[in-house]
């Protein structure tokens, strides 16, 4: 049986593989401006008004029917904005979207 003595082992960081004379500091420069333009470029950022009033009703627990009769629109057409928010969203359901919605800052929910 070999024993070999354990090497030690580097992190390098992105930025160091690509440009090694950045320094730790850079890299966390890089990084916080490559989150800022995603969060300015993402789909959800261009929800339209009343997308964003239909994601606040739906976190609010209305059905589609409430919805629509609250903003006066048929129900079909408070699906159709519903699919386009999931997509803007990338999201599954009701819950995820609201709480994506939130977490990007679209809306604002309360607690109780």
């Amino acid at each position: 049986m070999l024993v070999t003595k354990p090497r030690p082992i580097t992190i390098v960081t992105l930025s160091e593989q690509i440009s090694p004379e950045l320094s730790r500091d850079d890299d966390r420069a890089l990084r916080k401006r490559a989150s800022e333009r995603e969060r300015i470029q993402h789909p959800a950022a261009s929800l339209s008004a009343r997308e964003r009033m239909i994601v606040f009703l739906m976190g609010n627990g209305r059905s589609n029917k409430e919805i629509a009769r609250e903003l006066s629109i048929a129900p079909e057409t408070v699906k159709s904005h519903a699919k386009r928010i999931f997509w803007k969203l990338t999201v599954r359901s009701r819950a995820q979207a609201v709480y994506r919605a939130a977490a990007l800052g679209l809306i604002l929910i309360s607690v109780r």
